[in-house]
């Protein structure tokens, strides 16, 4: 694979910097993005990622040249005590990272090159966090099956990492939390132990369809959101979430949490998304300061002035001043209209 001079990353960091004004969803954005990367960061095979800024948890996949897998794959591939997990990458100060530099060498050190890598022939990882100003919305990692990736490369993922993050941020602002599938019942999936569907309600299924599509190789037709979260409530034995933007425009909430009488079994619900659950990822997007989202969140709880001023211990002067900075930032000019953002 031929050197990449620091002419063909320049020009595409200027290519991609201009992502962020073209008014693209997700989907075609991740399509382009992988197209103006071609060249300055070749690869053999990618996987991209979407994720809940929030709880770090990945949302949605786009896949080039990987043969299909299965929730094993999700199983090994988000390992959290890992090298180079995505959350670890995302907290770091520096969110790009080559496993054969992490691992010292010794790739088999990882049990995601043992399980995955390795049996598909792949030598080089390349993994990146999309962070901008602090805060992840999604990742990519680079597959090579025989050339290794360089420390340049890697530094190069950090610096595009940052403005495909403003990218990938400003495509996910499009949030409402009403629409078609705002009155369904929400639905129920119970993963057994080994992982396989043990019980789904109705309503679930008309829930998966409005996720997408399923892993490639996925037999029982689970988005990878869903196994995503099993994985994250098994690895921590505590309940976990995410926010998905549905294929209807409506953001989805799926919620895991362990069973009572097995802590391998998990419990997945999923529904409609409420206001205030999607009020911290809309004040990421608009990039709120932290003082802005609490202000924000008593916004959408209906308080009044005085008593947003009361309990954050300020005046309601210094209240209205944040929400001229909270109305400015996000486009509105009322908090009716802020309300109405995030409802549609």
């Amino acid at each position: 694979m031929a050197h990449v001079n620091h002419g063909t990353q320049a020009r595409a960091l200027e290519r991609v910097a201009r992502l962020g004004g073209a008014g693209l969803d997700l989907a075609a954005l991740v399509d382009e993005s992988s197209a103006l990367l071609a060249n300055a960061l070749p690869r053999d095979a990618a996987c991209w990622h979407t994720a809940d800024p929030e709880t770090l948890i990945e949302t949605g996949f786009r896949i080039e040249d990987i043969p299909a897998g299965d929730h094993q794959a999700v199983q090994y591939a988000y390992l959290p005590d890992d090298y180079n997990s995505f959350p670890t990458l995302a907290r770091g100060s520096r969110h790009s990272g080559v496993l054969s530099q992490a691992t010292g060498g010794d790739l088999n050190r990882s049990i995601r090159y043992r399980a995955m890598l390795a049996p598909n022939g792949i030598r080089g990882e390349l993994r990146t966090s999309l962070v901008a100003d602090g805060v992840s919305w999604g990742c990519f990692a680079f597959f090579r099956a025989e050339k290794d990736f360089t420390e340049d490369e890697c530094d190069f993922a950090h610096e595009v990492g940052t403005l495909l993050a403003r990218a990938f941020r400003a495509a996910g602002v499009r949030a409402r939390a009403t629409g078609a599938s705002a009155a369904l019942w929400p639905g129920v999936v119970v993963l057994a132990a080994d992982r396989r569907v043990e019980s789904i309600t109705a309503p679930a299924r008309r829930w998966l369809d409005e996720l997408g599509a399923p892993f490639p190789g996925e037999s029982s037709n689970l988005p990878l959101v869903v196994h995503a979260i099993a994985e994250r409530v098994r690895g921590t034995g505590a309940a976990a979430n995410a926010r998905v933007l549905g294929t209807s425009g409506d953001w989805i909430e799926v919620l895991g949490s362990p069973a009572e009488d097995n802590a391998e079994r998990v419990v997945i619900v999923l529904q409609a998304a409420t206001a205030p659950s999607l009020v911290p990822l809309i004040s990421a997007a608009h990039g709120l300061t932290p003082r802005e989202r609490e202000l924000a969140d008593l916004v959408f709880r209906g308080y009044a002035t005085k008593e947003m001023a009361a309990r954050l211990f300020i005046s309601p002067h210094t209240v209205q001043q944040h929400l001229k900075s909270i109305f400015a930032k996000t486009g509105v000019r009322s908090r009716r209209e802020l309300v109405a953002r995030v409802y549609g």
